[in-house]
């Protein structure tokens, strides 16, 4: 199960349960009773395509982003400098060790060479560190040129309906609400 489909089905069953709580005091004891169950199954199955209709959605976001060259490059990029960023970490690690003594050193390796190449690979690895960076501004900005921002609307499928379509599900939601409030 996605993350999205169980996040989405837990909520659903939490607002059904939060109506029937509610409405619980205005509805006589076997009405309430009686309709609560249902509420509640048919929320947690409208949760749980929710959270499914999401999770596709993503899938395909993931495809789509992945054919892209562009966003592929980036990516590449991004991958390639931080591993030069761990190999520039670990020689540091290795020069300071060297410095200290904890590892041995070679005959040309005196103090003033390795601390040149400490101050080399420190500076390497800062401005490795700010090219990473910039990298990962790069691909969320690819990332959003490509798939878009976030349109809650285009999730549920509502911008494909037409305005007398919406008019008449708002209105069935209101009367639903008023029927669980009698």
């Amino acid at each position: 199960m996605g993350i999205w489909k169980g996040i989405c089905t837990c909520v659903g069953c939490a607002v059904a349960i939060g109506v029937c709580v509610a409405s619980a005091g205005t509805a006589t004891p076997f009405i309430a009773a009686s309709a609560a169950p249902w509420l509640i199954g048919g929320a947690g199955v409208g949760g749980f395509f929710l959270g499914d209709k999401i999770d596709s959605e993503a899938e395909e976001k993931e495809k789509r982003l992945m054919e892209n060259e562009r966003y592929k490059d980036i990516a590449n990029a991004a991958n390639k400098q931080f591993q030069d960023n761990q190999n520039n970490q670990n020689l540091l690690l290795e020069l300071a060790g060297k410095l200290n003594g904890t590892i041995p050193r070679k005959p040309h390796e005196t103090d003033e060479y390795l601390q040149q190449q400490i101050a080399i690979v420190q500076n390497n690895l800062k401005l490795g560190e700010e090219r990473y960076n910039q990298l990962l501004k790069d691909l969320d900005k690819a990332r959003q040129e490509i798939l878009g921002g976030f349109n809650f609307m285009k999730l549920l499928s509502l911008d494909k309906m037409k305005t007398m379509d919406k008019i008449i599900l708002v209105g069935g939601v209101i009367l639903i609400i008023y029927l669980l409030k009698k």
